[in-house]
C-alpha cells in the first residue's frame, strides 16, 4: 500500500466518521428517539429498543472507539509528504488489520484454559468496526421511522376527534341516542394518546383510519336523526364537520411545513396555511356559525344565512387543500425520488453490477442526500439522472 493509497483509506474513514457522527447526533434531537430515551417504554417499543439499549459497548461508544482509532492514524500520517518504512507499516497494520480495540475483560483464572490469557480482547478492523455500528444503528433508526410514521399521520388527527367527539355527545344527548358508541371512541382516542407516549409501535397503522371511520359512522347516525327532525338541523351538523375538516386540515399543512423545513432544502419559501383563528377566533368560521344556529326566525331566512356561510366555509376548505398540496409537494418529491433510488438499486443488483464501485459511490451518495436532512432535491435528482445514465453504459 503506497502513500496515496494510506491517504485515500485515511480520508475514506474520515469521511465515514463525520456522517456517523452527524447522524448520531440528528438521532439524539430527534422528539421520537428522546421519547424511547425517557425510560417510560413499554410493550413493542420496549422490545425494539431493548437489544440496542442494553448493548455493551453501546452504539456511541463505538463512535468514540473509531474516532480515537483514527486520530491515532492522523497522527501517525501527520501531514508530511513522505512517511518512514516504520510508519508505513504502522499505518497499514493499523488501516487494514484487526487492531482498533473494543473491550477487553479480565478472564477469572477457573474460566481460563492452562493457555489462555488472563484478558480476553475483542478486536476489529476499520471495516469491521463501521458495519458493527451499522447493524447496531439500523433496528433503531427503523423503529424510530416506524414510530415517527404512525405518530405523525396521527396526532394531529386527536385534537380534531375530540373537537368532534364533543360535538357529537351534545348532539347525542340532546337527542336522546345511545352513546356507548361515543364512549367506546372516548376511551379509544385516551388509548391512543396513553399509546403515543409508552409504546407507539404498538398503535395499529389503521389507527387513524379506524378512527375516522368510527367518528364517520357515529356522526353519519347521529346525522340521520337530525334528517329524520328537519333538514336544516341536518345541514348544521354537516357545518360542524367542515369546521372540524378545516381544523385537520391547518392541523396537517402546520405539521407538514414543519417536517419539511427541517428535512428538506427549499429553494423557494412555503406557503403558511391560515391560522386557526380563521376557524376558532372571533370572527372566524365558527363565530359567524353562532348566530345561524341560534336562529329562531323563519326557516327561508335560517336557510338562506346557512347557505351563504357554507358556501364561505367551502371556499376557505378549497384554499386549505391548495396550500397544504403545495406544502406536502417536497416531502412527496422527495419520497418520489426514494422510490426511484431503491428501483434502480436493485435493478444495478439483478443486473449483476453490485460490485461496480464507481456506480456504488454515486449510488451511495445519492442515497446519502436523500437520507440526510435536509436533503437538496434538486443535486439528488441530478445525482439520480448521472446515476441512471451510468447505468445504461
Amino acid at each position: 500500500m503506497d502513500t496515496s493509497q494510506i491517504d485515500g483509506r485515511l480520508q475514506e474513514y474520515t469521511a465515514a466518521e463525520h456522517r456517523i457522527g452527524a447522524n448520531l447526533h440528528e438521532l439524539e434531537d430527534h422528539a421520537v428517539y428522546r421519547l424511547f430515551t425517557s425510560g417510560v417504554l413499554q410493550g413493542k417499543t420496549q422490545a425494539a429498543f431493548a437489544a440496542v439499549q442494553s448493548a455493551d459497548p453501546s452504539l456511541w461508544d463505538l463512535y468514540t472507539v473509531l474516532s480515537s482509532a483514527l486520530d491515532r492514524a492522523r497522527a501517525l500520517r501527520g501531514t508530511r509528504s513522505w512517511i518512514s518504512g516504520d510508519e508505513r507499516a504502522e499505518l497499514i497494520k493499523l488501516l487494514d488489520g484487526r487492531e482498533i480495540v473494543i473491550r477487553s475483560d479480565d478472564v477469572p483464572l477457573l474460566n481460563r484454559d492452562l493457555t489462555a490469557s488472563a484478558e480476553r480482547v475483542d478486536r476489529a478492523s476499520f471495516a469491521e468496526l463501521i458495519d458493527r455500528m451499522r447493524h447496531m444503528y439500523e433496528p433503531v433508526r427503523a423503529a424510530v421511522a416506524q414510530a415517527d410514521a404512525i405518530l405523525d399521520g396521527l396526532l394531529p388527527r386527536l385534537t380534531s376527534a375530540d373537537q368532534t367527539l364533543a360535538r357529537l355527545r351534545t348532539d347525542t344527548a340532546a337527542l336522546g341516542l345511545d352513546e356507548r358508541a361515543l364512549t367506546r371512541i372516548g376511551e379509544t382516542i385516551a388509548r391512543i394518546r396513553d399509546l403515543s407516549l409508552t409504546d407507539p409501535l404498538s398503535i395499529p397503522a389503521s389507527a387513524r383510519a379506524s378512527l375516522d371511520q368510527a367518528l364517520h359512522d357515529a356522526g353519519t347516525k347521529v346525522a340521520e336523526a337530525q334528517s329524520s327532525h328537519d333538514a336544516i338541523a341536518h345541514d348544521l351538523s354537516q357545518a360542524h364537520d367542515l369546521l372540524d375538516r378545516c381544523r385537520s386540515l391547518i392541523a396537517d399543512a402546520v405539521a407538514a411545513r414543519e417536517q419539511a423545513t427541517h428535512k428538506v432544502v427549499l429553494h423557494a419559501p412555503l406557503p403558511v396555511a391560515p391560522n386557526v383563528n380563521a376557524i376558532d377566533g372571533p370572527r372566524g368560521l365558527a363565530a359567524t356559525l353562532q348566530p345561524v344556529t341560534a336562529q329562531r326566525g323563519p326557516w327561508q331566512q335560517t336557510r338562506r344565512e346557512l347557505d351563504g356561510w357554507m358556501q364561505r366555509a367551502h371556499r376557505f376548505e378549497r384554499q386549505l387543500e391548495r396550500v397544504t398540496q403545495r406544502i406536502h409537494a417536497p416531502l412527496e418529491r422527495r419520497a418520489e425520488l426514494r422510490g426511484r433510488l431503491s428501483a434502480f438499486r436493485a435493478k444495478m443488483s439483478g443486473v449483476g453490477r453490485s460490485e461496480d464501485a464507481a456506480l456504488t459511490e454515486l449510488s451511495d451518495e445519492v442515497h446519502n442526500e436523500l437520507y440526510t436532512s435536509p436533503s437538496d432535491l434538486d443535486r439528488a435528482e441530478r445525482l439520480l439522472g448521472e446515476f441512471t445514465a451510468m447505468m445504461a453504459t
